[in-house]
């Protein structure tokens, strides 16, 4: 692979790490603001068989807390991999005739 495509392919590793868990954090608050305009709408939906709709979301933060963390240490050692490799490559020697 050429180092420039090496590089990029880092970029994009780089570029998910930073991007995708402020991203599911901010689906997490918009399907939260959605929750509580149906409960507002609905009070009596406010609870169900397994608890209150406070431990259900709290639940639910700390699961994405969780993928969000994963998600970011995997992409950021897949680009230190990646950039460790786009410097160290090797080239073969061009032979000139």
């Amino acid at each position: 692979m050429h180092r420039k495509a090496v590089f990029a392919l880092a970029g994009i590793f780089l570029a998910v790490a930073l991007i995708v868990p402020p991203l599911i954090f901010i689906l997490q608050a918009d399907h939260d603001l959605d929750n509580l305009i149906i409960i507002r709408d609905n009070p009596g939906l406010a609870t169900s068989s397994n608890g209150t709709i406070t431990d259900q979301t709290t639940e639910n933060h700390n699961t994405n807390l969780i993928y969000a963390a994963i998600i970011a240490v995997v992409f950021v050692v897949l680009f230190v991999i990646t950039l460790f490799y786009g410097v160290n490559h090797p080239h073969p020697h061009i032979k000139s005739s």
